[in-house]
């Protein structure tokens, strides 16, 4: 508990994360139903998977990069926007063409919580508590994997696919909005 104590609003922004997870995992465990709801097949889902893969790729190889030009906490709260627009326009895509653009958001969804969490985390705590703060960053993935799973399949199961992107879109907006606000930079967290 002292280290949640300790550090206050990285334990908001450990929520925010979980938000912004759930709805990933709805999206991604859920894809097969959402591709099917826009005319889509099983053909469709690989080569959106694929593009999603793809597209994230030189975020990962370049953020080195891409954090010396902008401080990895601005990346780091950014990531979460992406996450809610991409739900969002998952559920408002007409058709797969749309479905394929809107995979672009990737780049800066999964791709730059995946690397900038960790940059983030190595930024605003003391030597000691780094590892533990890496930790508990993993676990976020795992309860938001778990928490979207369950209701994914509850959701689409009630009210169809429409229904579970709203709730992502939702979810992600959330986690976005606590991301956002309580990130700190890291001069911030090394003045306390």
């Amino acid at each position: 508990m002292y280290f949640f104590r300790k550090y206050k609003k990285f334990t908001i922004v450990l929520l925010g994360s979980i938000m912004v997870y759930v709805s990933h995992v709805l999206i991604n465990s859920f894809a097969y139903q959402v591709i099917v709801e826009k005319g889509g097949s099983s053909t469709d889902m690989g080569i959106a998977m694929a593009l999603a893969a793809i597209i994230e790729l030189p975020t990962m190889f370049l953020f080195g990069y891409m954090q010396k030009k902008i401080r990895c906490d601005i990346w780091f709260r950014s990531c979460g926007i992406f996450f809610a627009l991409k739900t969002l326009f998952s559920l408002l895509a007409p058709n797969m063409t749309v479905y394929y653009i809107i995979q672009i958001f990737q780049a800066f969804g999964w791709a730059l919580i995946s690397v900038s969490s960790v940059y983030y985390v190595n930024s605003i705590m003391e030597p000691q508590d780094v590892i533990k703060g890496q930790a508990y960053f993993t676990m976020t993935y795992t309860i938001g994997t778990v928490l979207g799973a369950l209701l994914g399949g509850w959701l689409i199961d009630l009210a169809g696919v429409s229904a579970m992107l709203i709730f992502g879109t939702a979810a992600a907006s959330i986690g976005a909005v606590l991301m956002l606000f309580a990130t700190e930079k890291p001069a911030e967290a090394a003045s306390k």
